[in-house]
């Protein structure tokens, strides 16, 4: 029931935790895995102020060659998108070394963390719906 615009998601790239504030007090706190370098690219996590504008309950999300440091991963969960380029907060299930960056960019969370999220961010994806897609969601920070 708190007013979005009292409603924030803070990304500590530094300290790998998510925070998600109503009215400046904290109500959720998680361990998350952002963004690294690879052997074959740098796949950095941005900093800045964003929305999680489009939103899917869940994602086959593939990219690159994964002999490499590609990925091909279906059914990733609970996905919040912040960038046009792709990035996300979302649901892993292919990794639980969440406190340090292993991501491609994205925001890996666990699965029951990316729930809890998706649950209380905008857009509101309905259950008969497959996405959301709005041109305003909740307010993402990233810090370093």
């Amino acid at each position: 029931d708190v007013p979005d615009p009292q409603k924030k998601i803070q990304v500590r790239l530094n300290s790998q935790l998510v925070f998600a504030y109503e009215n400046g007090e904290a109500v959720f706190i998680t361990r998350a895995a952002s963004g690294k370098a690879f052997r074959y690219g740098s796949y950095t996590t941005p900093a800045g102020l964003f929305q999680t504008y489009h939103k899917r309950p869940t994602r086959h999300m593939a990219s690159g060659d994964i002999t490499a440091d590609g990925f091909d991963l279906p059914g990733v969960p609970w996905v919040m998108y912040f960038t046009e380029s792709g990035l996300s907060l979302h649901g892993t299930f292919w990794h639980n070394d969440f406190g340090h960056p292993k991501s491609h960019g994205c925001i890996n969370l666990s699965p029951s963390a990316a729930k809890w999220l998706f649950r209380w961010t905008k857009p509101v994806v309905k259950p008969e719906q497959q996405y959301a897609y709005k041109t305003k969601g909740s307010l993402l920070e990233i810090v370093n």
